[in-house]
């Protein structure tokens, strides 16, 4: 399921969505200022962003902008603003929707699917590949190797398709970041760096799995059969 980043200043509706969106199956992680949202991006990228407007140390769109430097993953503004110039500045600013408060939360819901489901590259022709020991389903969101079944991020899984449908050729951190992301950024390289880094530990690729995930000082990666 997807990994939502919640920017939110108000510790009583930080909670409420929260707990909400977990019980719906996301993975929430919150922040209460743009600071501790912008220390957040150097751990982990999220599949979606939900942010106040207005935060203690700043203002939501402007950490939207730092936030497209890294991704091109849905942003929806919640505030209690509704004037108009509000509502443009958050699109300009890089903002895909805009929930104004107090809401309804399933039409939360409802706003963060719809986005997700646009955001999602999909392969309708062949949304499932099956190797030997190795199986990537793009609509189930899992993933199976050497018979462990294992649920992974939306970004994770799209990038593990990638190197599967490409198996045994290298792929640029530049092809990868732009197949995922739709667009390039300075700090790519990073970014796929540390995908790949949490994609193998999710996979839990060893010494004794089946495929590993090679990497060049290029920058490149490939995933290829071990043969014991």
């Amino acid at each position: 399921m997807a990994h939502i980043l919640l920017v939110e200043d108000d510790s009583d509706i930080m909670h409420i969505n929260r707990t909400f969106l977990e019980s719906e199956g996301y993975t929430v992680h919150c922040a209460d200022s743009v600071q501790s949202a912008s220390f957040m991006l150097e751990e982990f990228i999220p599949d979606l962003a939900l942010l106040d407007v207005m935060l203690p140390d700043g203002d939501g769109m402007d950490f939207c902008k730092i936030l497209r430097t890294k991704t091109q993953a849905p942003v929806i503004f919640l505030t209690a603003r509704d004037e108009n110039d509000s509502v443009i500045m958050g699109f300009r600013s890089g903002g895909d929707d805009y929930i104004t408060k107090p809401y309804d939360l399933n039409v939360l819901k409802a706003r963060i699917e719809a986005q997700l489901r646009r955001n999602v590259k999909q392969s309708v022709q062949h949304p499932k590949i099956e190797l030997p020991y190795l199986t990537v389903d793009l609509f189930s969101g899992i993933a199976v190797l050497d018979g462990n079944e294992c649920s992974l991020p939306q970004r994770e899984l799209q990038i593990l398709y990638m190197l599967a449908s490409n198996i045994g050729s290298r792929i640029s951190y530049h092809d990868i970041y732009k197949n995922i992301y739709g667009c390039d950024v300075d700090d790519s390289k990073n970014t796929i760096r540390v995908n790949i880094s949490r994609l193998k530990k999710h996979l839990a690729i060893d010494d004794m799995s089946t495929y590993e995930i090679a990497s060049t000082s290029e920058g490149e990666y490939v995933l290829r059969r071990v043969i014991f």
